[in-house]
């Protein structure tokens, strides 16, 4: 439930990116990258852990997503263009998800986690991803 409200958050909030899309992985992204600026946005993780008072019937679960970004290195021979822009387009993502809470009923607001590098091709494109956080409750009806 909470990955296609977050895409449709993401395509609601942040302008400016040509292709905005749910991926199952990077190499799903790479591949599937058509145009930049591009936003992808991919489950990572998800952990459960039973709350002492309840027991394993009724759980927290902590979900790590992340917006993998794709933009044009090829601009400048040092790529800054491409670094100026990707902080732009990360400060609109962070506006849409930080603080932002998909379930209210069961749900806390999502954080940011970090985000990394993760690959500069021969193709001229950057590749970064910020990680985020969402912890939901679930409960079990046997």
């Amino acid at each position: 439930m909470w990955f296609q409200a977050a895409l449709s958050r993401l395509r609601e909030r942040v302008p400016g990116m040509r292709q905005i899309e749910g991926v199952s992985s990077l190499a799903d992204a790479m591949r599937g990258v058509r145009v930049v600026p591009a936003l992808y946005l991919v489950p990572l993780s998800e952990q459960g852990r039973e709350l002492a008072h309840t027991g394993a019937l009724d759980q927290l679960v902590a979900v790590t997503f992340g917006v993998i970004f794709s933009l044009d290195s090829g601009r400048t021979a040092m790529g800054l263009d491409a670094v100026l822009a990707l902080e732009g387009h990360r400060r609109q993502v962070r506006q849409a998800l930080v603080g932002w809470v998909p379930d209210t009923d069961t749900g806390e607001p999502v954080v940011f986690a970090g985000g990394e590098l993760l690959d500069l091709p021969a193709d001229n494109r950057l590749w970064w991803a910020d990680d985020f956080q969402l912890t939901t409750y679930y409960r079990s009806n046997p």
